[in-house]
């Protein structure tokens, strides 16, 4: 247990305490690899990898593997679910882009996102709802925050995630995204995180963004904001250029801004929230 993440002292550490497990998020996987001691780091103890509260981009995963010979895998979970809800398995052939399958004795189910008493037809996206042994009883002394959070059907109290997803013929379920991320374009729905995972596919692109602005016209518009890998020389214009013909008409954004960092959570997790803040600041 470290007091903070940094990522030298991850890395000495776990050549010097020969670990086993790594738990993080996808920006401090990326840390690591950019760190200049990556090369003289120890990974021989290193088995498992798990990787939530973001999304995990395939690419960051093969390269994270390929360096460590460890084996990552994505999860999901809530601070009102005790951390976890599902994962991929570690032992066994699990779905890249997704968070896995539910944990024992956990349920998951989709639910519509305009009325949550009914679950979406077969194959199509809806809020994640879940209910099992490690969800909290309800807020402490907020029965108000209790009604919007819980949905009590027939079979019993269930968690509002307020994540969008899909779930396979397997199992797997994957976020499309949070409800409340999500941009009104001329009355579209379009998903962030649809767009920054095509982001991630171009070699330059370290870290994506895409956040929805106001708009007279249409009500929003998405724009994306990204860093660049060390060495990479690509504009925004070239970047804008080579994104929106691969996507849908009102996902097509109209910038990409290339910023030389990116604002986070404290535990390292991408921060729309701050990057709205940010843009909107400078726009006023």
């Amino acid at each position: 247990m470290l007091p903070r993440f940094e990522a030298g002292a991850v890395l000495a550490a776990i050549t010097r305490t020969k670990a086993t497990a790594l738990p993080g998020v996808p920006t401090m996987y990326q840390a690591l690899l950019d760190h200049r001691r990556i090369g003289a780091t120890d990974f021989a103890s290193l088995r498992i990898c798990i990787s939530g509260g973001a999304p995990l981009a395939p690419e960051l995963k093969a390269k994270f593997e390929k360096i460590t010979g460890a084996t990552v895998v994505e999860g999901y979970g809530l601070s009102e679910s005790s951390g976890v809800l599902s994962a991929n398995p570690y032992e066994a052939e699990g779905k890249t882009g997704t968070i896995g399958q539910p944990l024992p004795a956990t349920c998951l189910r989709l639910v519509d996102k305009a009325d949550p008493t009914q679950d979406v037809a077969e194959g199509e996206p809806g809020e994640i709802v879940a209910r099992g042994p490690q969800i909290m009883k309800g807020y402490w002394n907020r029965p108000d925050a209790d009604d919007e959070v819980f949905l009590i059907n027939a079979d019993g109290k269930w968690l509002r995630t307020g994540d969008v997803g899909t779930i396979d013929a397997d199992g797997f379920v994957k976020i499309v995204d949070r409800l409340k991320d999500m941009i009104s374009v001329s009355g579209f729905k379009v998903f962030p995180s649809q767009i920054e995972a095509v982001l991630y596919h171009h070699p330059a692109i370290k870290e994506a963004l895409v956040v929805g602005l106001p708009d007279p016209y249409r009500g929003e518009h998405p724009r994306a904001y990204v860093t660049l890998n060390e060495d990479a020389d690509v504009s925004g214009e070239a970047l804008r250029d080579w994104l929106n013909p691969q996507i849908g008409r009102h996902e097509r954004v109209d910038t990409v801004v290339v910023r030389l960092t990116m604002p986070k959570t404290m535990i390292g997790k991408l921060s729309r929230k701050d990057l709205i803040a940010e843009v909107m600041a400078e726009e006023a």
